[in-house]
């Protein structure tokens, strides 16, 4: 967790790659013109000695050059862990900088607690020089800011005053609020059935859900957060029929079915975007985003403590990869030479993949993820016999980073599989609602979820080699249940 305010400015790196394949690619060439002005010695130097020295010195210093820019990229994955081989701290550091950290203080109410929890009395409210929640000698102030710029500048940088120092807020739940209800993540890779099993709890239970992801859920232009003792999220899934009383927030000894992502699933990325330490992804599992009071939007992550159990929601690794592809045409509605190009057909999706699978062929070379019983580079030993190889590697080290992550937290967990809900709908309803401390008070609508198998969008060969790029990667336990697809 991030323990302090950043003293940096915000350049936060970009997680997932825009993948919008061009129809026709032409590459334009420039001549390189460079001009070099001629720099003639003095007399007083030895020039036979200078290029000497030249002659050395220049071969040093590209070899230097090369092994610091391939610092980065040097990872080697196995089924159990990941080592990388340059200063984890500052890559870490560079994912992070854009997210507030978990101990600010983002509301007035918030900052009065935390001044009265360090025995400060004085409290003073106004615009000042600095942002947020701040003390000089025993008076605690609070910098009102007016724009979310303001919100930016009040976590990214140091306080202007050496005098003053930051009040940091405790976004741990309290021990006097036992009344409220429990976190349970909703873990699942994209396009697994999420918003399908999130709309399942709703409806059934009439009670809310979360989200760390409050930007996409907002009321009145602004997220709503779940407690009002972390305003750093989860935030509610749907504020309005919340704050309406259409739905009941969960109660004492229940858990509110949370969406979570985590990290590493962005499609036809960088390995170095999704090939994450457990640790990573851990924390991106904590990280969201909300609307601001001010209309901007924030990157936030909050405590580890809050979570209770997990749902681990699980789908036949083809239908996954197929989806995310549909979602990438949904994506592209209004762009109708792309949609013509890849149609929503077994040809546009292979046609897709093609092109996918040519993009980062240099960057897989130098950022190799190592199977574990093959002792090869699964993204070099696939990418001619799978379409959408890269899309497989990503599902697999996802789910077994979630599966770490729920063993580091030891979260009581339940594992769904998507296509339980269609052939045995009622049965895994209620086993999801048992597991959250819920009541089953309406059979709810039968499975309106995708009943379409997309097996057929591969050879025997291709899903063959896939079973083998998954037992090559995946963790014992993630291997356990992976192989239900297979048998």
């Amino acid at each position: 967790m991030l323990a302090a305010s950043r003293r940096h400015s915000s350049s936060g790196t970009t997680k997932c790659s825009n993948i919008s394949p061009p129809i026709r690619r032409t590459k334009k060439t420039t001549p390189l013109r460079t001009t070099m002005k001629a720099s003639f010695p003095s007399p007083s130097i030895n020039i036979n000695k200078f290029n000497r020295n030249w002659i050395i010195i220049i071969p040093l210093l590209c070899i230097a050059f090369l092994n610091i820019r391939n610092l980065h990229f040097v990872r080697k994955i196995s089924a159990n862990y990941v080592r990388r081989a340059t200063l984890p701290t500052a890559a870490v550091a560079l994912r992070k900088a854009d997210v507030i950290p978990s101990s600010l203080c983002l509301t007035v109410n918030e900052c009065d607690r935390a001044r009265l929890q360090i025995g400060l009395e004085h409290f003073e409210i106004g615009n000042f020089s600095e942002y947020g929640c701040f003390r000089k000698g025993t008076v605690a102030y609070w910098g009102q800011p007016v724009t979310s710029l303001h919100v930016e500048k009040m976590y990214t940088r140091a306080l202007y005053d050496e005098n003053s120092s930051r009040i940091h807020c405790n976004h741990k739940r309290p021990q006097n609020t036992s009344l409220s209800p429990g976190i349970a993540w909703l873990m699942s890779f994209p396009n697994s059935g999420t918003s399908y099993t999130g709309a399942l709890v709703r409806t059934s239970s009439s009670t809310a859900t979360a989200t760390n992801y409050g930007a996409a859920n907002t009321f009145n232009h602004k997220s709503k957060a779940l407690f009002d003792w972390s305003t750093v999220g989860p935030f509610m899934t749907d504020p309005k029929a919340s704050l309406n009383g259409k739905l009941d927030i969960p109660k004492n000894g229940t858990y509110v079915l949370t969406k979570t992502h985590c990290g590493g699933y962005c499609f036809g990325c960088h390995p170095k975007n999704y090939v994450l330490l457990q640790t990573e992804f851990r924390d991106d599992c904590l990280t969201g985003n909300f609307i601001d009071e001010f209309g901007g939007k924030q990157k936030a992550m909050y405590d580890a403590t809050i979570v209770d159990k997990a749902v681990h929601l699980v789908r036949d690794p083809f239908d996954n990869v197929v989806s995310r592809f549909h979602l990438k045409r949904n994506q592209k509605q209004g762009n109708a030479t792309w949609l013509k190009a890849y149609p929503n057909s077994v040809e546009g999706f292979r046609n897709f993949c093609a092109y996918v699978n040519t993009r980062l062929h240099p960057a897989e070379e130098k950022f190799p993820v190592v199977g574990e019983r093959s002792n090869a580079n699964v993204l070099v030993k696939y990418r001619e016999t799978i379409p959408c190889y890269s899309d497989f590697v990503r599902y697999v080290l996802w789910h077994n980073n979630a599966i770490d992550t729920i063993d580091e937290l030891s979260l009581e967990h339940l594992t769904l599989y998507y296509e339980d809900f269609a052939s045995n709908h009622k049965e895994t309803t209620e086993k999801l609602l048992e597991f959250l401390g819920l009541t089953h008070e309406s059979d709810g609508d039968e499975f309106h979820g995708s009943e379409r198998y997309y097996r057929d969008y591969f050879t025997s060969a291709e899903i063959e080699a896939v079973q083998e790029l998954l037992r090559d990667i995946a963790s014992n336990e993630n291997w356990n249940l992976l192989r239900h697809y297979f048998n």
